[in-house]
């Protein structure tokens, strides 16, 4: 993979393409990108300041936003609380699309049906882990361990592991101190950008459209995958990562906050 480049070294080339963009479809995590993790990613909020950019963003007749997340999209709109009709959220990884009229979520119920078994399966044996949590939602289950005491989190991590591998036909995505399983469908944050860009403007909107997407997790990559030369991909992370897809790196939170505004000014 190539080098990571920290963004804020590399704003030439950053105003470059986005001046020369005819629009913009801003896709950005929530957990970990637009609101930071104190205890636990369900916790996580997006500060006022950041709210106030978010919504400004909204209203540059040049950008299309889409907030792109793991959660549930139901709990991500709850958490969000922007009043702006012309947004797009997406949760479950990709699983579920709401926005501009357009909603879509995943409706196999063979599938869902395995993976609420899995969920029931896994919860047995850690429930009674101090600090072990599952967020089940429908399409996708997480398992978190992030508050499971920091000396056992390994053992923790490697069991919830073991256990799941004897499942077949599912994907197992590994994030921050939690696991993630979904069904093994051609499913995920990039084809969930690709949708939206073709609800703009229909197959050929990479004619029309930059892509600008920010992320931390690992599921994020699966967008960064799927960004063309003209495109920004932005990964969170305190020092450039050896193995992302994406081409830029922002350090925290607030640095995406401060992007953000930039973008908004170029």
């Amino acid at each position: 993979m190539a080098e990571c480049l920290y963004i804020f070294d590399n704003l030439e080339e950053i105003s470059r393409k986005i001046k020369s963009s005819e629009k913009i479809l801003l896709g950005m995590d929530h957990d970990g990108t637009l609101a930071e993790i104190i205890t636990t990613m369900q916790e996580a909020r997006m500060t006022e300041q950041m709210k106030n950019v978010v919504h400004s963003l909204c209203k540059n007749p040049k950008i299309h936003i889409a907030i792109v997340s793991g959660r549930k999209i139901s709990n991500l709109k709850d958490v969000v609380k922007i009043e702006i009709k012309n947004i797009f959220y997406v949760g479950n990884h990709g699983f579920e699309i709401e926005g501009y009229g357009k909603d879509y979520t995943f409706e196999d119920k063979s599938i869902l049906k395995k993976i609420k078994k899995i969920a029931q399966d896994i919860e047995k044996p850690f429930k009674d882990i101090d600090g072990f949590d599952i967020e089940k939602k429908g399409c996708t289950t997480s398992f978190h361990f992030r508050k499971v005491k920091p000396g056992d989190q390994d053992f923790v991590r490697n069991e919830i592991l073991r256990a799941l591998k004897k499942y077949k036909d599912i994907r197992i995505v590994e994030g921050k101190k939690l696991f993630n399983i979904r069904p093994d469908v051609n499913i995920n944050k990039g084809i969930a950008v690709n949708i939206i860009g073709n609800h703009f403007y229909k197959n050929d909107w990479r004619k029309h459209i930059t892509v600008i997407y920010i992320g931390d997790d690992n599921s994020d990559e699966d967008a960064f995958k799927i960004l063309e030369d003209k495109d920004i991909g932005i990964v969170v992370n305190k020092s450039p990562p050896e193995d992302t897809n994406a081409k830029y790196y922002l350090k925290s939170v607030k640095e995406v906050e401060d992007f953000l505004k930039l973008v908004n000014e170029i």
